[in-house]
């Protein structure tokens, strides 16, 4: 009879101990989820910005000259290469990050209004 009772609080004491756990498995992964996304947004950023300044190279070096040519060409390019790695973003980020990477490597060519 008593061991009954025993084995009652002790499933009892089982259940509460992994409710609470769960419970604060919950909390810490609702605290940590949005650190590791920004994080992730911002290697991803960062492994943009790599990309695009090897797609300003290559143009530089493939169409020496070619003005418009160039920037179109060096935004197919980074759109190729961030499909390749799995990097998903709209078109104007594409042509923004082409752009920020030519005036990086053209800082005396940026007109100030």
């Amino acid at each position: 009879m008593i061991e009954q009772y025993i084995t009652t609080i002790a499933l009892s004491v089982i259940g509460l101990v992994t409710i609470g756990a769960l419970t604060l498995g919950t909390v810490v992964y609702r605290k940590l989820k949005p650190v590791y996304e920004a994080r992730f947004s911002i290697e991803q950023r960062n492994r943009i910005g790599q990309l695009a300044g090897d797609a300003y190279a290559w143009v530089e070096r493939n169409y020496a000259g070619a003005g418009a040519k160039k920037f179109h060409e060096a935004v197919k390019y980074l759109t190729v290469k961030l499909g390749q790695v799995g990097i998903s973003i709209k078109p104007e980020e594409v042509e923004a990050a082409v752009q920020k990477a030519w005036e990086e490597f053209n800082p005396n060519k940026i007109k100030s209004v």
